[in-house]
């Protein structure tokens, strides 16, 4: 573009009528749309109390009852948390995931995550089970005593380094699997799957010796167990609150119910009995809370002597708190793809292109409006050449060309002439000198309004050109907040931009940088704008026609940067030709559609 040119620009920036609008949401960014109606645990870390669901954390404020939901998006390292433990001094949010990792999250004064640590021992070290899931996390001073299904843990919280392992303490050193544990005096007590055992906490007592473990008597299956009121107490289904004294159980609280959890503790002993919370005083004098959301109560806490809050596994966290029981879970949106729309596709031409089951031999079946002729793609050469018979899903680009994800790879097919010809063969990409994904599974596609391709595997997430052979963006779970490698599903929303990839461990979407494309260039959001210091994202210019150019300049009318917009969106990731940050000050977003025949102009302002 020559000088005068961008003059004219600039005075139609400053003077003209264009108004170019504001947007919050950077580009790159993930959120989570996780089941938070699937409540396991809830603990208060005064003044907030969170809250896990199977997949999910969130917290609540008890004073407004706003909710926050956090994910690796947010600095957590995994998805999938089975254990979570608080230690109030060293405001410490200790979060246990199924597969063994451990988040030392460090709050604030406002409860909030202020520094994530991740501990990883139990996947680094050689020897343990597949299931390193973590089952109970109670404190005891400064140590973290973990329930796992090959012994218990004692953990150094300050330096995060394992003190003892209680791990061969069965019968003739056998392994034991621990549900729950609790202290009560000079004695620990567990839970383990061949009963109860007890050691002294002496500390001349070598507890890693199985023979120092002494067998308890159980009043029956133990489904939770705490200290109250000077002793142990084990909740047992069907029969009620048992308490451990003199070597002896004694019924404090008879209950019929088949599912009985021991909740909370302190001035008062908060158990579950079916769909009723009772809180126990000293004296076992008991007052009954009902509520219609309880269904499957997982935990509970109570705050006050009539506050509680209660994680149902159906209904979500359930609280008093506001007056009536009421659910206090985040917003719940769509959790997962369903249905999915890349089973069956419809091609510009009307015809109608099929998946097929393997139980059917599997390929793709092409098929006219009213069915009456047909044709089935299969791996056989000339007749699909497909390069397996696994078809996972099929998506229509902006050209018109089917495309097809499976077993062995992706590829694509011109529609054109497809039931008439005598020979038919799959397009097959070119990267990296061989065939795209040859040997990898591809589980879903999803195509971006320029033409680009998300494709899922079940190693991560990939983002190609429009022909795929250009590797643009790569994602998995170790680098980014997508909660696992195996992607079953994939959804592009044309309007917002927003890519939807769901996993076995959740549905998370990602802000892509394209958009619908506009049929004219009316309405142009420039955001983040101003950008403030610290951004690291991305610029992004939306509202535009589809392959607009797009050129940055500063207000000497230098050219910085220039792009053509994905659909109708295009970004900048804040450098200039030359590989530089840009330098702080004011910069001109010039803009011309495909043909030329129109043309907008904005302001970016850049805070350093």
């Amino acid at each position: 573009m020559r000088k005068g040119r961008i003059l004219i620009f600039l005075l139609a920036a400053v003077f003209g009528p264009t108004r170019i609008l504001g947007q919050a949401l950077p580009l790159g960014q993930w959120q989570s749309h996780f089941n938070y109606f699937s409540a396991r645990q809830v603990i208060d870390a005064d003044p907030l109390v969170y809250c896990a669901s199977y997949n999910g954390l969130f917290s609540v404020n008890p004073g407004n009852g706003e909710t926050r939901a956090l994910s690796k998006a947010d600095g957590l390292s995994h998805t999938g948390i089975s254990a979570m433990g608080y230690l109030p001094e060293a405001k410490l949010l200790m979060l246990a995931y199924r597969n063994g990792t451990i988040d030392f999250v460090y709050l604030n004064e406002q409860a909030q995550p202020d520094q994530i640590d991740t501990w990883d021992l139990l996947n680094e070290t050689q020897g343990l089970p597949a299931d390193k899931a973590i089952r109970r996390i109670v404190f005891k001073e400064k140590l973290a005593y973990l329930a796992t299904s090959f012994g218990v843990l004692v953990v150094d919280t300050q330096l995060r380094q394992v003190e003892e392992t209680y791990r061969y303490i069965g019968p003739n050193g056998s392994q034991l699997a621990v549900s729950d544990l609790a202290f009560s005096g000079d004695s620990l007590y567990l839970v383990t799957s061949q009963g109860m055992l007890a050691t002294s906490m002496n500390g001349d007592v070598n507890r890693q010796y199985f023979g120092n473990w002494k067998p308890v008597t159980s009043p029956g299956s133990i489904s939770g167990m705490a200290f109250f009121a000077g002793a142990i107490h084990a909740a047992v289904p069907g029969k009620g609150l048992f308490k451990y004294e003199k070597g002896a159980w004694k019924l404090v609280y008879a209950s019929s119910a088949s599912a009985m959890r021991i909740l909370d503790t302190g001035d008062f002993l908060t158990i579950s009995a079916q769909n009723t919370v009772i809180t126990l005083d000293t004296g076992y004098k008991a007052q009954t809370f009902s509520s219609p959301f309880w269904v499957n109560i997982r935990s509970g806490v109570r705050t006050s002597s009539t506050t509680l809050w209660v994680a149902d596994h159906k209904n979500g966290l359930i609280t008093n708190q506001f007056s009536d029981f009421k659910q206090v879970s985040p917003v719940q949106g769509d959790t997962t793809i369903s249905p999915r729309s890349d089973s069956t596709i419809t091609d510009l031409n009307g015809l109608s292109w099929t998946r097929l089951p393997e139980t059917l031999g599997g390929g793709i079946l092409v098929s006219n409006k009213d069915g009456s002729r047909k044709k089935v793609l299969s791996t056989s050469i000339g007749t699909g050449t497909l390069p397996a018979s696994k078809i996972n899903s099929l998506a229509l680009d902006q050209d018109g060309f089917v495309w097809f994800a499976g077993a062995r790879g992706v590829g694509y097919f011109i529609p054109d002439g497809v039931l008439e010809a005598t020979r038919v063969d799959a397009i097959l990409p070119i990267y990296g000198q061989r065939r795209l994904f040859n040997n990898e599974e591809c589980t879903a596609l999803a195509v971006e309004p320029g033409n680009r391709k998300w494709i899922g595997t079940r190693t991560g997430l990939y983002l190609f050109n429009a022909d795929g052979t250009e590797l643009i963006r790569k994602f998995t779970s170790a680098d980014s907040p997508l909660p696992s490698d195996v992607i079953n599903a994939l959804r592009f929303e044309a309007e917002t931009g927003l890519l939807f990839v769901d996993t076995p461990a959740g549905m998370v979407s990602y802000q892509s940088d394209a958009k619908a494309a506009s049929e004219h260039i009316s309405r142009v959001t420039i955001f983040p704008n101003p950008i403030r210091p610290g951004y690291s994202g991305n610029v992004g210019i939306s509202g535009l026609s589809s392959q607009s150019t797009v050129k940055i300049t500063d207000l000497a009318g230098r050219l910085v940067f220039e792009t053509r917009s994905e659909g109708g969106l295009a970004s900048w990731n804040l450098n200039d030709y030359t590989g530089r940050r840009a330098r702080a000050g004011i910069y001109m977003v010039l803009i011309v559609s495909a043909d030329g025949t129109e043309q907008q102009a904005g302001k970016l302002a850049i805070i350093n």
